[in-house]
């Protein structure tokens, strides 16, 4: 039986999904106020009070209503209220769900509307801009030099003319969260999730010559018979590699390369 953040998270979930449905495009700035309150509450130490399991539920409402209330949206100050009845493993788990939830509702907002796929792309490709440039992929890494806002300010000023609100909110939340792997790895788990809102996978083909339209497509066709879903092909080349083809996603992973080969041979003659 789920204890705990789990069973607080799923009665969370199943509460606020139909309101989430219902608001439709609306969601998008429900889950731009979701992820500031949450910045609010971290930058505050506020997930101690709010989770306190020594504290009365509805005290711990009380204070989540006089906090927020009038500050975001009424159906936001429920959702708040609904996850501080409940039951936190660890007071950290307050803010990483409220995390999860804004991210969920701007990418439902998106779907509603049509414009999940351009957010999707857009964040893909604010991603490949900091990979690909090493002074702003420095620049934007969390360091005691520079504070995060500055950084947050500093992507804003780089991409914000040049994508959606929503989209800015998520990658304003990628600089903020502190989590392995950095912004980068922020990014690409947003990406992932609205791909999956549009029932799609992203795959990461890494092979040492590009790949013919045709074989792209071949590849394409092998992958979603396997994965059960349709396959967006990120496509890198990558002379390491040697030959053959190094293919994974979120859950799945196949190297056939001739330097996975020569790896592995090595290490059955080290053993």
């Amino acid at each position: 039986m789920r204890t705990g953040t789990a069973a607080t998270r799923q009665t969370v979930s199943q509460a606020w999904s139909p309101v989430l449905t219902a608001a439709g495009v609306e969601g998008q700035e429900l889950g731009r106020q979701i992820l500031a309150l949450a910045h609010q509450v971290a930058v505050h130490s506020l997930s101690g009070p709010l989770t306190d399991p020594g504290r009365e539920a509805e005290d711990k409402v009380a204070l989540a209503r006089r906090l927020f209330t009038g500050t975001v949206d009424e159906r936001v100050v429920d959702l708040l209220s609904a996850m501080v009845r409940g039951r936190w493993s660890k007071a950290v788990d307050l803010v990483s769900a409220l995390h999860d939830l804004g991210i969920e509702a701007i990418l439902a907002g998106a779907h509603a509307d049509g414009s999940v796929k351009q957010i999707e792309q857009q964040l893909f490709e604010v991603h490949e801009q900091i990979a690909d440039n090493r002074e702003l992929r420095e620049a934007l890494t969390p360091s005691r030099r520079t504070s995060t806002e500055a950084r947050v300010r500093l992507v804003e000023a780089v991409f914000a003319p040049h994508i959606s609100a929503p989209a800015m909110s998520l990658v304003d939340w990628c600089m903020r969260h502190h989590a392995e792997g950095g912004p980068l790895r922020n990014l690409r788990r947003v990406v992932e999730l609205a791909a999956e809102m549009r029932q799609r996978t992203i795959v990461d083909v890494v092979t040492a010559i590009p790949m013919t339209l045709a074989q792209e497509e071949r590849l394409r066709t092998i992958l979603e018979r396997r994965l059960g879903t349709k396959v967006d092909l990120n496509c890198e080349v990558d002379s390491a590699v040697i030959g053959g083809v190094r293919i994974s996603t979120r859950n799945y992973v196949m190297d056939r390369t001739v330097s996975s080969a020569v790896a592995e041979l090595r290490t059955r003659l080290a053993g």
